[in-house]
């Protein structure tokens, strides 16, 4: 009875090893296996098994790497925190490979989209249009008039301007104020008082 309790301990692989070393079949599950076993043990006797289950057990204590003093040492490790954040943002930089800087992240980006290297915008009092902004204005006319209004603020912009221009035109541009309409202001304001609008 000893044996059938030790057997039904047995894991899968023991008990196929247990049956390769016997010279048994070892294909079918726990329960044929325990079965093959016993009707070897019943032939051979009990002392058989159990030879078999110390040499089971020996090699599986050979199997298990012994921890050695050198490995249960810990190393100690001192971490130190970055002195400013500049260092910070630096040792960050270098470990996932990106720049550091706003300066570096805009050269990179003109790099990658073929632009020439950022330069300060220089601003100037008038508004100035250059080829590509006429090129793309003309452009725009165009898919306008093809798909029926305009989209963009550029030339919803310029057809305004161009409305504005032909109003003026139209209208005549208003003359500087003249001496004539400043009197006209002074009486005003003497019977009125100074009100502003």
């Amino acid at each position: 009875m000893a044996e059938v309790v030790e057997l039904q301990k047995l894991k899968l692989a023991e008990l196929k090893h247990e049956c390769e070393t016997r010279g048994l079949d070892v294909k079918g599950n726990k329960v044929e296996l325990i079965t093959r076993l016993q009707a070897y043990l019943e032939e051979h006797g009990e002392h058989a098994i159990m030879d078999g289950l110390k040499d089971a057990i020996t090699e599986d204590n050979d199997k298990k790497p012994i921890v050695s003093e050198e490995t249960a040492e810990k190393k100690v490790v001192k971490i130190t925190p970055p002195a400013s954040v500049d260092e910070r943002v630096q040792k960050r930089a270098e470990r996932f490979n990106v720049p550091a800087s706003a300066d570096g992240k805009k050269a990179i980006r003109a790099a990658r989209f073929g632009l020439p290297a950022a330069a300060p915008p220089t601003s100037s009092p008038g508004v100035t249009v250059n080829k590509s902004t006429a090129v793309s204005v003309e452009q725009l006319k165009k898919r306008a008039e093809r798909f029926g209004g305009n989209v963009s603020s550029v030339s919803k912009k310029v057809e305004e301007d161009e409305k504005l221009k032909k109003r003026k035109e139209r209208f005549g541009i208003l003359a500087a104020v003249t001496p004539d309409m400043e009197a006209k202001k002074r009486k005003r304001s003497e019977r009125f008082g100074n009100v502003t609008v």
